[in-house]
């Protein structure tokens, strides 16, 4: 079976990417005015450079592969717009600026992310760090790459996180979003959190946490909210490079379903064994 899109368009995905990010976004970085920065809801921003990007974005993938665009600000304003990712067909997601709240504070920790949803399933991904200037992507039968590198679990491993693996003989550490979670949920984590090592919080930038996933400075990623421009990216990168992303009751990852249990994603060898853990601690 051919892939989705041939070489050229998948290059094509990251320079759109990056002229975006170079015109809407990074001259915005740090020179924000109050006016350009509202809240939708409690702790979640959107700015001038959210949207403005995603304006400028979407016309551009659609030239790549004409199909539609489920973008964050889109979404936000028309949630019908998402509707498509439950369906055969084929759609883009877009979060032009991922980790917005950090984008507001002045941290280079957001990124731009575009992903590609067949039939339900993640098959593409593009997470591109405008002020590292560092392009995750990946397609379905293709490969995952960090900047035209290969990209498989245990490989391209950053020489810092085997560094410290070997010295303390064990996995990294997981990151766990626990701050967020329910009542409930949050219980069965920290009853976890004993079992598994210990945990990391998430960096606020699905974009720089399934970096890290999959380069392994975390041995693992828990999330208790999965909107599908968040993680379709990560997810198809990570399942190009060795890892699963699934929800802990076993039920996987459908981009279309934003409730449900925790999402786990791990190396494919250690997600089972780190599911069992949670699933225990959880009652599910």
């Amino acid at each position: 079976m051919e892939p989705i899109l041939d070489a050229a368009s998948r290059a094509a995905v990251g320079e759109a990417m990056r002229r975006v990010a170079d015109a809407e976004i990074r001259p915005r970085f740090r020179a924000l005015a109050e006016h350009h920065v509202h809240l939708k809801g409690p702790g979640d921003y959107v700015t001038e450079a959210d949207l403005e990007a995603e304006r400028a974005l979407t016309p551009l993938l659609r030239e790549i592969l004409d199909v539609p665009v489920v973008g964050e600000e889109a979404t936000a304003a028309d949630a019908s717009v998402a509707a498509v990712l439950a369906t055969e067909g084929t759609a883009w997601t877009v979060d032009p600026v991922d980790g917005t709240a950090n984008f507001v504070e002045g941290s280079e920790t957001y990124a731009v992310m575009v992903g590609l949803v067949e039939d339900g399933v993640p098959v593409g991904g593009w997470i591109l760090q405008p002020e590292l200037g560092r392009m995750f992507e990946a397609l379905q039968g293709v490969g995952a790459f960090v900047d035209g590198r290969s990209l498989s679990a245990g490989v391209e491993a950053s020489r810092g996180a085997e560094a410290r693996a070997s010295l303390r003989g064990e996995e990294p550490r997981g990151a766990v979003s626990v701050k967020f979670a329910v009542k409930d949920v949050k219980a069965g984590l920290l009853a976890a959190e004993p079992e598994l090592g210990g945990y990391d919080e998430l960096r606020m930038c699905a974009g720089f946490d399934y970096a890290d996933l999959v380069t392994q400075e975390v041995g693992f990623l828990v999330y208790t909210r999965a909107k599908p421009w968040d993680h379709v990216p990560g997810a198809a990168i990570a399942a190009e490079a060795g890892f699963t992303v699934g929800r802990v009751d076993g039920s996987g990852y459908r981009p279309a379903v934003e409730v449900g249990a925790p999402l786990l994603a791990a190396r494919t060898d250690r997600w089972e064994s780190i599911r069992e853990v949670l699933a225990r601690n959880l009652g599910l």
